[in-house]
């Protein structure tokens, strides 16, 4: 397959790959990873693939690629492998039970960690939108959904310069509502 016609079906499938990926994994970096994931391995089987089944195979291997992504903490095997030997290189004896502890405690601070950001965030959105509906429609405009500054301009009928002076004026007020809170919350050191 050529490159042209490989970015066509990237293209096609991306956002439904991802979207996938997120209903599994329910954090938008990660499905992320999941969906290069599952492109680069549909790239080395493409060959062997009929064309009417792409949909299918894509949306499969994603679901697979992120439910393997939540049974598995990469971070985690790699930093406890490392500490899974004493001071003299020695294997530890308790080093599975451990490890199996560590993990468990990964998953349930990550857990804990993952709500009580959504939590916050969504006290900031509904705020946000309370306060102004127009920093609301900016903010889920150019950070949730990753428009330009100038497609948002466009959209909302405004100048470039206008929309900066909106984003500052929004910004400013998060860190006066918000900065407390988050600081208080443990989840930004």
């Amino acid at each position: 397959m050529n490159e042209k016609r490989f970015r066509e079906i990237y293209e096609q499938y991306y956002r439904l790959v991802k979207s996938v990926a997120f209903s599994v994994l329910n954090d938008y970096d990660f499905a992320e990873d999941v969906s290069q994931e599952v492109f680069l391995l549909f790239s080395q089987k493409v060959e062997t693939l009929k064309e009417e089944y792409y949909n299918q195979w894509l949306l499969v291997n994603a679901k697979r690629k992120a439910i393997d992504f939540c049974r598995k903490a990469y971070q985690v095997h790699e930093v406890a492998a490392s500490m899974c030997f004493d001071e003299d290189g020695g294997h530890l004896d308790n080093a599975a039970e451990w490890l199996g502890d560590v993990k468990q405690n990964f998953f349930e601070d990550e857990i804990a960690h993952k709500i009580t950001l959504r939590e916050l965030t969504g006290k900031l959105f509904e705020d946000l939108a309370n306060k102004n509906s127009e920093w609301y429609e900016i903010m889920m405009r150019t950070v949730v959904e990753g428009e330009s500054t100038e497609e948002v301009a466009r959209a909302l009928g405004i100048s470039i310069g206008n929309l900066r002076a909106k984003k500052h004026r929004m910004k400013k007020w998060i860190k006066e509502n918000f900065r407390e809170i988050y600081e208080e919350s443990g989840l930004f050191h």
